[in-house]
């Protein structure tokens, strides 16, 4: 499986094509998030999302963003329902971290749904995330460090996800 990032408004398309099966309890999302990461057109420090293929065929998504130098959070996250429990979510999560060390993070935080995402947090947890705190109804912050130290910082409660 490789990760390939996402650079142009055709491969916006790409992940328009199977978003929805991902990602089934969003309804009329326009993709802005991935559009602007292509575009340039956000507050964040760094905006990336990366599309994973085996076999030339889309097998899911994935993303980086950042506000700070030493942390940064796993966006959209997600596995075709076709190619589900076949290892493609672990190989997935295990390169972005790596581009992740490379750019330098010392910590990855991500949040998630504690009802509808239960077989990724099992994920997460295999890989090493701790739960960090609990944001809002079903909604939990999990961190990991990238540096083998296991002591993250607690996250601070600044406001999650994106803001154009």
């Amino acid at each position: 499986m490789e990760l390939h990032k996402i650079t142009t408004l055709a491969d916006v398309e790409i992940v328009r094509s199977f978003f929805y099966d991902i990602f089934w309890e969003v309804t009329d999302y326009d993709l802005i998030h991935f559009k602007d990461a292509v575009t340039g057109k956000h507050n964040f420090q760094r905006l990336e999302y990366y599309l994973g293929y085996e076999n030339g065929e889309p097998v899911g998504i994935s993303g980086i963003y950042a506000d700070n130098v030493d942390e940064c959070w796993l966006g959209w996250f997600g596995i075709r329902p076709e190619y589900r429990r076949k290892g493609y979510a672990t190989a997935t999560l295990d390169q972005l971290m790596e581009v992740m060390k490379k750019y330098g993070y010392k910590v990855c935080r991500l949040y998630t749904d504690t009802v509808i995402n239960k077989n990724a947090i099992d994920l997460y947890i295999k890989k090493g995330f701790k739960k960090d705190s609990s944001y809002k109804e079903n909604i939990i912050t999990m961190a990991k460090t990238l540096n083998g130290n296991n002591n993250a910082t607690k996250w601070q409660g600044k406001p999650l996800g994106y803001v154009p």
